[in-house]
């Protein structure tokens, strides 16, 4: 949009000339013509190194490329030349010669660059067409003082959101190659891989993406990329309820990408955090940040950026995955032994054995039962069910799903992960006892016993709403704290955690819950 970029630096502009005590003191504004663009991001050269590495499987490149890339010193010497006059203040003559020879200079090899671009991309529209349809921007004509060294010190930037028919759409007006990004489901996935490519070799990257990034199979090669680009990369993100990072329509989980070319290869993330409004002036203050363990980082297939930001968290969770069995390990494929869960959440997850009831309001009979909002596991017998229930139901449940969910769906194969060691327990019984086993069957007993409690208090905690002319219950878990909470000790003694990890895992169930609604 040029709009957008007169518009910046219309502003820029009048915020210089607010600075100024004395009026009479305004000199000449500067020229920011070669400062603020406006050019398709992705869709251009940057430099030779950006040949080589999007179209070098393109064998010879067209000529005129070469020639293109020899004449670039020029232009960053008519660069200099304009800013020299610039500062010589010796009258607009001479500076407005040297802009008209800039100018003059980008133009030529930027349409040099387009002719060989078009060539290579065996475009079938007309070139005049291309070019008006694609406006390609070409870096280091574009700004040729910056490519001399080596790229920008520093990139911020908000790319679109744009996937699914309506990414289509954008693909059918103009195209783009030569990236890794490109089967990612959203444009902003190419945006962020381009912009990281614009940097020089100690530069600094900021984007604000949506929180798929972090988890979602579809930008495995994003993460990928961005992993070999970086060396330091920190990603916070941040829910949309109660308070989100943008007003207004553009209401998405969002994640901040930031990185540094230079440093420790690390990797350091944030819980999905949610905060009510009034705390937002205080967000980035209160950010907290965790480095997770390899074995979490890697636990998954599309190797994701978990959500998580407190070291004793991530702690107890590479101890649980490096040591327990998941529970996908004791599922079958039918029984009669079924644990139920609903397939949305916003603050605490719905387990249950039974599934909360929907009925008529004028009848108060049921209209529906195994709805497609319901999700179920089957498992061999009741004890296995059991203590599948009370690991899901508590705060274990709830920092798994907090740390490898979206924050709204709740996935089979995110909960059949959960590493709760539900086979040792269950055939804690039937162990070859020796001395050490003792404490292990009497918390199995107990924790049996809690989990018909929870299972006789559900229907006591069951709340409705109305929706689409039928009430639906639903079982309020967080009334029954009292059982999960003593449940979720038993458990972490079980597989060996502390009380500070036990309670770290409960403080953050409680900030993510009851101390954010509005």
């Amino acid at each position: 949009m040029a709009e957008a970029a007169e518009i910046a630096k219309l502003r820029l502009f009048l915020k210089l000339a607010a600075q100024l005590d004395d009026p009479a003191r305004i000199e000449p504004l500067p020229d920011l013509d070669f400062n603020i663009k406006s050019g398709n991001l992705l869709v251009g050269i940057a430099d030779a190194a950006d040949i080589e590495r999007r179209f070098s499987d393109r064998g010879v490149l067209p000529f005129g490329l070469d020639l293109a890339m020899d004449a670039a010193e020029s232009v960053a010497a008519a660069y200099d030349d304009f800013v020299a006059a610039q500062a010589a203040e010796t009258g607009t003559e001479g500076e407005q010669h040297a802009k008209s020879l800039l100018q003059a200079k980008i133009k030529a090899i930027s349409g040099q660059v387009d002719a060989a671009l078009y060539e290579m991309r065996n475009e079938s529209q007309d070139f005049e067409e291309w070019r008006k349809s694609h406006q390609p921007f070409h870096w280091f004509a574009e700004f040729p003082a910056v490519w001399r060294n080596g790229g920008f010190d520093a990139i911020i930037g908000n790319p679109p959101y744009i996937r699914g028919g309506n990414l289509n759409s954008v693909k059918k007006r103009y195209t783009w190659q030569g990236f890794t990004a490109e089967s990612c489901p959203d444009i902003y996935a190419v945006c962020t891989e381009r912009a990281s490519s614009l940097l020089n070799s100690q530069g600094r990257f900021a984007m604000v993406v949506m929180h798929s990034l972090c988890f979602h199979k579809g930008y495995t090669a994003l993460r990928v990329y961005l992993l070999a680009r970086f060396n330091s990369i920190w990603v916070p993100s941040y829910s949309v309820i109660p308070g989100c990072l943008f007003s207004g329509s553009a209401r998405v989980r969002n994640t901040i990408v930031i990185a540094a070319s230079e440093g420790k290869r690390e990797v350091f993330t944030g819980r999905c955090r949610r905060w009510v409004t009034s705390a937002r002036e205080h967000l980035f203050a209160t950010q907290q940040m965790a480095k997770p363990h390899k074995v979490i980082l890697e636990c998954t297939e599309n190797l994701q950026w978990p959500f998580i930001d407190d070291e004793l968290l991530v702690d107890a969770l590479a101890k649980m995955m490096s040591h327990q069995q998941p529970i996908s390990q004791v599922l079958v494929k039918e029984g009669k032994h079924k644990l139920g869960f609903k397939t949305t959440a916003g603050y605490v997850l719905g387990i249950f054995d039974i599934e909360p009831p929907i009925i008529d309001p004028n009848t108060e009979l049921p209209v529906s039962t195994m709805t497609n909002k319901t999700a179920w596991f089957n498992f061999q017998d009741s004890i296995h069910r059991d203590i599948a229930i009370l690991a899901l139901s508590g705060r274990w449940g709830h920092l798994w799903w907090n740390t490898f969910g979206d924050g709204f769906d709740v996935t089979r194969g995110v909960l059949a992960a959960l590493p709760c060691d539900i086979e040792r327990l269950a055939t804690a019984k039937e162990l070859s006892l020796v001395p050490c086993d003792m404490e292990l069957i009497s918390l199995v007993a107990d924790f049996l016993k809690l989990a018909n409690d929870l299972k006789n208090e559900l229907p006591n905690q069951l709340v409705w709403k109305n929706h689409a002319g039928v009430k639906v219950g639903r079982y309020d878990l967080w009334q029954c704290r009292h059982i999960t909470d003593e449940a979720d000790w038993l458990l972490a003694q079980a597989w060996g955690l502390t009380w500070e990890q036990y309670e770290a895992a409960g403080n953050l169930r409680d900030r993510m819950t009851f101390g954010n609604r509005e």
